[in-house]
């Protein structure tokens, strides 16, 4: 029975907000570019969403170090735990102290935390851009095994492309598979990237506008 007196009321509530704020990016601003009431109403609706998210993200910190806690403390792959509540720990207190300097003592902003990202994460993820790599050349190779269509040989041959186009030997002997490679890379790379945005973008209007009317309920309204 609570849950049949809550969906409504659930639902309101998500409608409502969703319309202020919609409305509120199309008509709120006076024409000097001064905020009206509908702009204010949904200047600060936008900001307690951005505290929620914020205070969500702090909920599922705390939960990512009580699990990796539990799991030191039953013996399960205890020291991959620990090192990743180290490096959360240490990331954390390096942000708030460079946030410190920056704020107080007027020092260049988040140099701490930019030598983390510059030699730690970014090197972690060129890594990964590796072994992403070698697995696509891995299933190329797997590919090739069996029959081979018009959409498998496009494949392998972009692959294919990519890997050699990268070889600094063939750059300097082939200028003109090197700038085939650049124009896939900034043509056709860049447009399949732009509509997949664009899908995402679509994708997410049709879900606003699918909770705007009270289609789907992801509140907890059923």
């Amino acid at each position: 029975m609570k849950s049949r007196i809550k969906a409504p009321f659930s639902a309101a509530i998500a409608i409502g907000v969703g319309i202020v704020v919609l409305t509120g990016y199309f008509w709120g601003m006076y024409i000097d570019q001064s905020p009206n009431l509908l702009g204010v109403l949904r200047t600060s609706l936008v900001d307690v969403a951005v505290v929620l998210a914020g205070v969500t993200l702090l909920i599922g910190i705390v939960n990512l170090i009580s699990v990796h806690a539990a799991k030191m403390q039953k013996g399960e792959n205890e020291f991959f735990s620990f090192v990743l509540i180290a490096s959360l720990v240490l990331t954390l207190l390096t942000g708030a102290y460079d946030m410190l300097n920056a704020y107080f003592l007027g020092k260049p902003n988040m140099q701490g935390t930019l030598w983390i990202f510059d030699n730690i994460q970014l090197p972690i993820e060129m890594s990964l851009m590796a072994v992403l790599t070698v697995s696509l050349t891995y299933a190329l190779v797997r590919l090739l095994r069996y029959r081979i269509t018009f959409m498998k040989a496009v494949f392998s041959g972009v692959v294919f492309l990519m890997i050699v186009g990268m070889i600094p030997v063939v750059v300097s002997k082939a200028g003109a598979l090197a700038d085939l490679r650049l124009w896939i890379v900034q043509v056709l790379s860049i447009g399949g990237a732009r509509g997949v945005l664009l899908g995402v973008a679509l994708g997410t209007v049709a879900t606003g506008i699918r909770i705007l009317i009270g289609g789907e309920r992801p509140y907890g309204g059923g």
